[in-house]
């Protein structure tokens, strides 16, 4: 008896897991197949689509391939990351004298070995490797499979980020599983129809370009993407309030903010940070410290700002739909450093205060003379 093992977050599902399993199928000739959706990856981080919903879409993708299929809740159960041999184990158990075959792709495939307790999965299954284009058929120093041609190179974090950035589904998410995301608004569209019903146009497209420039920086500079793409599309949030009803949401929810009394008398319209990390968290149960934080520091800044707090800040200020010598001038800047960017971005915000007659917040003047006297 052969069965043939899948396992993943599936977060989402997408054609290049459709394909890998199809080719297994074909290839194999399993007599039955078992996926398990993880509670957790061992090597991810951790899931923010809910166990069902993640089961329901690999099981409208997958259900169809073989009439003798399996999806079972063993690592959901668990309540906590599960590891391929105790999932092999489990199999083993039910079925002693089945030869058992597990499914991975080319990334999984070079980690094999640094796996937990990887001499048991060695010693009891054959890998079935899916390659990508680019990668070239080596002999494993374990029992292996490596099936006929390539895989697309397509991964769920990407996807993710793309419906994040876009508010869609792209294309290589297979119809009935942008069905189950668009109707239960996973991947940040939640926000999205919640920044579209609240800001105004201009506003939301801002929204959209700082979540771009975000996700841009926080690549080049070794940050979590995703992260940085929510702090993005949640930065303004707070600018779906007029003014005086900035002033009432701080006082209403006790929100401590420094100089308060004077940024409520000469800019209100400073306060849209704070109030726009408070939205994150409570209407969107964000929790994440970093984010929130980040979301409260993009206008004024801070004297102990992390690399997260910079990139949000100067993802604000250079943007898509800023002044094109703005722009110009912060990403020259940030050619050199972040820090370079950071005082850059501080240069136009100050020119522009002065230049349009505005009240200097103290934070402001704080942290461009912090910013300088790191320079010297």
């Amino acid at each position: 008896m052969k069965i043939l093992i899948y396992g993943g977050t599936f977060d989402p599902v997408h054609n290049g897991h459709f394909k890998l399993f199809f080719s297994a199928i074909k290839e194999i000739r399993p007599d039955l197949c078992y996926v398990f959706v993880a509670y957790n990856s061992p090597y991810k981080e951790v899931s923010q689509t809910p166990y069902n919903l993640r089961k329901i879409m690999a099981q409208k993708v997958f259900a169809p391939l073989h009439k003798n299929i399996i999806f079972d809740d063993f690592e959901n159960k668990k309540h906590r990351k599960v590891y391929t041999y105790e999932t092999l184990k489990y199999v083993k158990q039910k079925y002693p004298e089945a030869e058992i075959f597990i499914l991975v792709g080319t990334d999984c495939a070079a980690t094999l070995s640094a796996w937990k307790n990887a001499e048991y999965n060695f010693k009891n299954a054959t890998f079935v490797i899916g390659l990508r284009p680019g990668f070239k058929a080596v002999k494993p120093n374990f029992k292996a499979h490596i099936l006929k041609g390539t895989f697309p190179k397509i991964s769920s974090s990407a996807l993710r980020l793309q419906i994040m950035l876009n508010g869609k589904t792209p294309k290589v998410i297979l119809p009935e599983v942008s069905k189950i995301i668009n109707s239960n608004l996973l991947y940040t569209l939640h926000i999205h129809k919640w920044l579209k019903e609240h800001l105004k146009a201009p506003r939301f497209n801002h929204v959209l370009a700082v979540a771009k420039e975000s996700s841009a920086l926080a690549k080049t500079f070794g940050i979590d993407p995703e992260k940085a793409t929510l702090a993005g599309l949640l930065h303004d949030a707070g600018k779906s309030l007029t003014k005086d009803q900035m002033v009432a949401y701080a006082k209403k929810h006790k929100l401590e903010i420094k100089d308060f009394k004077e940024l409520a008398k000469y800019a209100p319209a400073l306060l849209h940070a704070d109030i726009s990390a408070d939205i994150a968290n409570k209407q969107f149960d964000i929790k994440d410290k970093e984010i929130l934080q980040a979301i409260a520091r993009h206008t004024l800044g801070a004297k102990d700002m992390t690399i997260f707090d910079k990139i949000l800040m100067v993802a604000d200020m250079c943007a898509k739909g800023r002044r094109p010598q703005d722009i110009k001038l912060i990403k020259s800047a940030l050619k050199k450093s972040l820090n370079d960017g950071l005082l850059a971005a501080e240069k136009v915000k100050l020119i522009y205060t002065v230049n349009t007659n505005k009240w200097l917040a103290p934070q402001g003047i704080m942290l461009w003379n912090d910013t300088v006297s790191k320079k010297k």
